[in-house]
């Protein structure tokens, strides 16, 4: 898509210049999760950004109105997923930053890999205000686009591992400087038990 500008008068003294923008849904990255942990979800990777391949780009996080966008936040695990959130209009800024729980009772309730997935979208044939005072046109691209070329575009997280809660094993040095104490606590035993033993003679 080429951009294009146009002049639309507001007032006698406004004029403004519009380009077409497109969306880049960018899900986030994950490391492994202990099972149990909170998954920290951020959609402030993905994009409203000049279609005609120029530099302009901005954060969907540092749009000041997201009313005509829509958002999801889904997860994969091998043949079976779950929507986790889904946010349109007015209540899409309450998704940018979400959390999700692991474990009992969640879709994260066993250890594997899992895959998160984020879908971005905006209505086409609208103008976005961005953050410097000018507007984004969206155009009429609707089709689902994993490279950000349209309105509408979904994006997958690396494979992330939930595993079971790690419990530190202590190491051989941290046993050793524990061994004293377990020695004092022994030897102060066997010392009541013998006068225990004396007293009731």
């Amino acid at each position: 898509m080429s951009a294009f500008g146009v002049g639309i008068s507001f007032s006698a003294a406004a004029t403004y210049n519009y380009n077409y923008f497109d969306v880049l849904a960018d899900p986030g990255t994950y490391g492994p999760i202990s099972l149990g942990d909170d998954i920290n979800l951020n959609a402030c990777g993905s994009t409203f950004h000049r279609a005609d391949g120029s530099s302009e780009s901005y954060s969907i996080c540092d749009l000041s109105n997201l009313q005509d966008f829509t958002l999801g936040w889904v997860a994969y695990s091998e043949d079976s997923y779950q929507i986790l959130s889904w946010y349109e209009g007015s209540n899409v800024a309450n998704g940018l930053e979400t959390t999700v729980s692991t474990g009992t009772g969640t879709f994260f309730s066993d250890v594997g890999n899992y895959l998160i997935g984020l879908y971005v979208a905006v209505a086409g044939d609208t103008y976005v205000p961005l953050p410097y005072g000018s507007y984004g046109a969206t155009g009429n691209d609707t089709d689902l686009a994993y490279d950000g070329s349209t309105n509408t575009s979904g994006g997958f997280s690396n494979t992330f591992a939930v595993s079971e809660v790690y419990t530190p094993v202590p190491e051989p040095m941290a046993a050793l400087m524990l061994l004293p104490g377990f020695i004092l606590i022994a030897r102060r035993e066997r010392r009541r038990r013998a006068n225990a033993k004396t007293m009731a003679a």
